[in-house]
């Protein structure tokens, strides 16, 4: 992962990584934090690099993390992958692909789970989300452009 000692937010990002590793309650506060930290920043100092994290949440749930209350898709999850997506240039590529594999699983579901009515909605979330790294990349690119004239 990241050399988090030298960095200001390491220490945020070890009780991340820490709550990553607990039961679905921790993954859950995992996800908020990471979403509502992982935000366009103007800080000197980047965030340390969070998409390991979200990968080990999501894998050990097929990539569809779901609420407790109703089953369906949480959408922390979204939020975070788009989240960190966006923080940097770089990430947006994985965020995209995340988003997919989300939307893979959500359709895996959709085949064996008769119960599963949240499908559409579900999906999309997910959609929404996708747009939100493009949208998040055409104004990354509008800014340098400005800055660069």
């Amino acid at each position: 992962m990241n050399d988090t000692k030298n960095n200001k937010f390491g220490a945020l990002f070890e009780v991340i990584t820490s709550y990553s590793r607990g039961g679905y309650e921790h993954q859950d506060k995992a996800l908020q934090i990471i979403a509502g930290t992982y935000a366009f920043m103007f800080e000197r100092e980047d965030m340390p690099d969070a998409r390991p994290v979200v990968d080990h949440i999501l894998e050990q749930y097929d990539y569809v993390f779901t609420t407790i209350e109703r089953g369906n898709l949480d959408p922390l999850s979204v939020d975070a992958v788009v989240r960190v997506a966006n923080y940097k240039e770089e990430y947006m590529e994985w965020g995209i692909n995340r988003l997919g594999q989300i939307l893979e699983g959500l359709f895996r579901r959709s085949r064996v789970d008769d119960t599963y009515t949240d499908y559409v909605e579900d999906a999309r979330l997910v959609i929404r989300g996708l747009e939100k790294i493009v949208v998040g990349s055409a104004l990354e690119d509008i800014v340098e452009a400005t800055n660069g004239a």
